[in-house]
């Protein structure tokens, strides 16, 4: 897992980003990117949350069932975080029924954590490292360490609804005033489409 401040060092940014796992959520054509097992395992690594070690071995060891188990949990858990974090970035409570799910796997991940010792400090770490879900732990650990944070105030949607973005992130600017997950992206998409639509109806008066 990435080194940060949430609930035995989970990132706060975990969860957003697994909800992020869809590109143009919100629009008529929508894009999964864990759309088998194997792409969750990538992501998983390349969020660190995995080794390329343990990428192998859960490749190797999940049977077909375990695997195909293992992903509709992920969807779930991840269709489950991104409600509650876009009712959250419009100001609104989360419901109680996303809660109830994210609290599920949450529950399964604190039954697998323990206490070690290192040479001068203790820490927390994981229990059955290679159980198919592993990845599931810390990302719903991050959701709720989010959620009780003083960080839970930053949680924004970008602004990009027309085009139907969807994505969720943590507004760290100053001002706190964010719009876009990606100025290269959407931001300079939109900034267009207002300065082209000015344009038009200046044509046009």
């Amino acid at each position: 897992m990435q080194a940060s401040h949430g609930l035995m060092g989970t990132d706060l940014e975990l969860c957003l980003d697994f909800a992020d796992a869809v590109d143009w959520r919100t629009s008529s054509h929508p894009k999964d990117k864990l759309d088998s097992y194997g792409r969750l395992l990538e992501w998983s690594r390349e969020h660190r949350i995995l080794d390329r070690k343990q990428e192998a071995a859960l490749s190797r060891s999940a049977s077909v069932e375990e695997s195909a188990q293992a992903l509709s949990d992920a969807i779930r858990l991840r269709e489950a975080i991104y409600r509650i974090f876009s009712e959250v970035a419009h100001k609104r409570m989360a419901d109680s029924r996303d809660l109830g799910i994210l609290n599920e796997y949450l529950a399964r991940g604190l039954s697998r954590v323990r206490v070690e010792g290192g040479d001068e400090a203790y820490g927390w770490d994981w229990t059955s490292q290679e159980s198919p879900d592993m990845m599931l732990h810390p990302i719903a650990t991050s959701a709720a360490s989010l959620l009780t944070s003083e960080d839970l105030g930053r949680v924004r949607e970008c602004a990009n609804e027309e085009e139907g973005c969807g994505s969720l992130f943590l507004d760290y600017s100053k001002s706190q005033t964010k719009k876009w997950c990606s100025m290269e992206s959407c931001g300079n998409r939109m900034k267009f489409r207002t300065y082209y639509d000015r344009h038009l109806r200046t044509k046009k008066a």
